[in-house]
């Protein structure tokens, strides 16, 4: 008769643990994401053809656009041409850039309205360009 009490005592332990292992809730844990999507990547955005458009630096990061079409639409707003940004390219190739994931950090890109593409040398406007008058000549020689 004494086991009875006791395994009865057991068992109410057991479902009391379970019921407190089973109510008791714990907080997610977040994961700090350090994936290559996740942090923004700074790019330098140039006006096509325009030679005097030192760049704009710009953070973008590349899960808040599910397309081109809504970074173009934000870009619109950060660089200034007549039509908005509708294409956006290398600088160095010309290449267009069609999706967003394409897009690397410390890049430059060339925005564009519908104009095709016109070969500059973007990343060496921000340079200041010496020159010289025929007076400054003739006091160097």
């Amino acid at each position: 008769m004494s086991d009875i009490p006791q395994q009865q005592q057991q068992q109410q332990q057991q479902q009391q643990n379970s019921y407190q292992k089973n109510t008791r809730r714990t907080l997610p844990k977040f994961k700090t994401d350090n994936s290559p999507g996740a942090t923004p990547r700074k790019v330098t955005l140039f006006r096509n053809g325009d030679r005097y458009f030192a760049g704009k630096q710009y953070a973008i990061r590349p899960q808040n656009y599910t397309s081109i079409r809504q970074l173009l639409q934000e870009l619109s707003s950060a660089v200034d041409l007549p039509y908005g940004v509708r294409r956006l390219f290398t600088p160095t190739k010309g290449s267009e850039i069609t999706n967003v994931n394409i897009i690397k950090d410390g890049a430059s890109y060339v925005c564009a309205s519908f104009e095709p593409f016109q070969r500059l040398e973007y990343t060496a406007i921000g340079l200041p360009r010496v020159t010289f008058s025929l007076d400054q000549r003739k006091l160097l020689v």
